[in-house]
């Protein structure tokens, strides 16, 4: 469901923290279960609810909240409720115990897994620009995806390639939209970034095999606009 909120601002929402001890995952879930919303080990802004009527979202997809562990300040934090926001490029946690998240930045955030997902955060000053990027691929190799959101108006109707996604609850009586801008990196070996910006782009990264990747990948009849399952696809076939 199209995520359109009513509330706004910011609340500053103090939680308790674990003792100084090393924690075990299981320990760390157990305690969780047992403080409820205590357990989030942070303080943090109350994340952004927007309160204009817009198709899209401006979250990273329409599915909502998901479960998921999040490291933040060096500490790992299981079985939360994460999303995270493409507009702004925060992450959320969710509060079990009403409607509030909590909105943390990339650079106190540098990684994510949710639903299976795995993301980094990269703060001012570092490898890239800041925000939350998806990785893809398991191996040395690997390509990083940010998307960002923008807010446009448009009186036709521009839901699927001109937003850059399917909105499902789409409204031909609301002009304001969230506009999806996605951008590629190719990691390398040695840990530096390379922006891509088509299958050739990437395909450059490994001149020896290039011809040979070029190959297999077409036989995949993978569509054009597929870039995801391109990239997943090519890195599986390098991985070392």
């Amino acid at each position: 469901m199209t995520q359109k909120l009513l509330l706004s601002g910011s609340l500053l929402v103090l939680l308790l923290g674990l003792p100084a001890r090393a924690q075990t995952p299981a320990e760390v879930q157990s305690f969780q279960q047992e403080a409820g919303d205590r357990s989030i080990l942070f303080r943090g802004k109350q994340a952004t609810f927007y309160s204009f009527a817009a198709n899209g979202t401006p979250y990273w997809d329409n599915t909502g909240f998901k479960r998921g562990d999040i490291v933040f300040e060096g500490n790992t934090y299981y079985d939360v409720l994460i999303d995270i926001d493409a507009y702004f490029q925060r992450a959320l946690v969710h509060l079990a115990s009403g409607p509030f998240a909590v909105s943390l930045t990339p650079d106190r955030t540098p990684s994510i897994v949710m639903a299976g997902r795995r993301f980094a955060g990269f703060g001012p000053g570092e490898a890239l620009p800041e925000g939350f990027y998806e990785i893809l691929g398991d191996g040395r190799e690997q390509v990083y995806k940010r998307i960002d959101k923008y807010v446009q108006s448009s009186l036709n109707n521009v839901n699927g390639s001109p937003i850059g996604y399917e909105d499902p609850d789409y409204r031909d009586d609301v002009f304001r939209y969230f506009a999806q801008e996605c951008t590629y990196y190719f990691r390398d070996a040695e840990g530096r970034f390379t922006r891509i910006k088509s299958r050739g782009a990437l395909l450059r990264q490994f001149p020896e095999r290039r011809r040979e990747l070029r190959k297999a990948l077409k036989e995949l009849r993978i569509r054009r606009d597929d870039f995801d399952r391109y990239c997943t696809e090519l890195l599986k076939r390098t991985e070392r």
